[in-house]
């Protein structure tokens, strides 16, 4: 996972997901949730092509539903809704893979 958070290219969110890990390790989990799911906020909101067609669709359904899920507004931006603010460890992870592979991905 460490070779993939070094594909991210910008600064800002490279630092917001490497200090996710920190609060990984340190059990941090909400911390963890919050970063991962700001993080793929962001990259929606600079790859808008990531939520038209059917990549909707998958851009919407694979974001983790384990206590937090997204939903589009009006004017189309997502915003994350946090269903409660404790997290578990497996949820936690699940939430970091899914950011940073996500990033790395369409090489933010």
């Amino acid at each position: 996972m460490a070779a993939k958070l070094k594909q991210i290219k910008d600064d800002a969110l490279r630092e917001s997901l490497t200090q996710a890990q920190a609060s990984l390790r340190s059990g941090d989990y909400p911390d963890v949730v919050h970063r991962c799911a700001d993080a793929y906020l962001e990259l929606l909101s600079r790859k808008p092509e990531m939520l038209e067609g059917p990549e909707a669709l998958r851009s919407i359904l694979f974001f983790p539903r384990l206590g937090a899920h997204l939903v589009q507004e009006a004017d189309g931006s997502m915003t994350a809704v946090f269903d409660r603010e404790e997290f578990i460890f497996s949820e936690a992870i699940t939430y970091f893979e899914f950011a940073v592979d996500s990033l790395a991905k369409h090489e933010l």
